[in-house]
């Protein structure tokens, strides 16, 4: 079976909308990078926390992190919660991003 195919847009959207149904967030850094596969980086203030998503569209491979939760600052210390594809992301990042937000 081959690997399903999702590019930086379509992975933001569906990590967005399955984020929001349980929590709230606000962005904190966009970068998207077309003429480079259409690689890009998000990041989030979710709960207190900082989460960051990492995508390289070269490979189709996601990487999630999560700061220390804070009450002013994030710390510069990041924990990677999920390396894997982006379809991976979806559907085992989320569930254990949602793990670490309570």
């Amino acid at each position: 079976m081959t690997e399903t195919r999702i590019d930086f847009s379509e992975l933001i959207s569906r990590f967005e909308n399955a984020v929001q149904t349980d929590f709230k967030f606000e962005l904190l850094e966009f970068h998207y990078v077309p003429y480079s596969f259409g690689s890009g980086m998000k990041a989030y203030r979710i709960n207190g926390r900082a989460v960051k998503l990492v995508y390289d569209g070269r490979d189709y491979l996601a990487t999630l992190y999560i700061s220390e939760k804070h009450i002013t600052y994030s710390r510069a210390e990041w924990t990677e919660i999920f390396s894997g594809t982006a379809s991976g992301l979806l559907a085992e990042g989320i569930p254990g991003l949602k793990i670490y937000l309570v």
